[in-house]
């Protein structure tokens, strides 16, 4: 038995198919060969290119998944600390031991929050940034600088300087 006879169909259909592309091949000549060579070269890089850009792609993907990950969990803990907040502001005088205790917690809470990049927008005094903040309401002070941020009704929030909520601001419109 010679080793063709060996050989699976499939084989014998490859083995058909490079005997018919070799004879392609050797019809062509010289010039057409080296075109046919850039061609594939040509071919690879691209290849290559589309590979690695596939890569970067994929790799920014996963870090800002992993980066935002929390926004969720920080949308849902917006509001406690924005009820804690509201809590100070109408504490009374007398009960001034239940205001401490809440600073203290509010503090704490903000503390973890900072170790995870979940900052506070604090834009009171600074520029009016669409972005950052949202305008609720203008006021008139022909003191202040035109734009400018002159009262924080509520703090806005940022994680890893993406906003998630923007801050309730009064803004100064001359």
């Amino acid at each position: 038995m010679t080793k063709k006879d060996n050989q699976l169909p499939e084989d014998k259909k490859s083995t058909e198919n490079n005997s018919e592309e070799n004879k392609d091949l050797n019809t062509l000549s010289y010039e057409e060969l080296l075109q046919k060579v850039s061609d594939s070269e040509d071919e690879v890089l691209r290849s290559r290119a589309e590979l690695e850009n596939f890569k970067k792609r994929s790799s920014n993907e996963i870090t800002n998944t992993l980066k935002y990950a929390n926004s969720e969990l920080l949308s849902s803990l917006i509001p406690i600390i924005t009820s804690i907040e509201k809590a100070i502001e109408n504490s009374k005088e007398e009960k001034n031991i239940d205001k401490e205790g809440i600073l203290l917690i509010l503090n704490s809470f903000e503390k973890t929050l900072e170790d995870f990049n979940i900052v506070p927008i604090k834009p009171t005094g600074k520029e009016f940034d669409p972005e950052k903040h949202e305008a609720v309401s203008t006021v008139n002070n022909q003191g202040e600088k035109d734009n400018i941020v002159i009262e924080t009704l509520e703090r806005g929030w940022e994680l890893n300087e993406r906003v998630v909520k923007p801050a309730l601001v009064v803004v100064n419109k001359n």
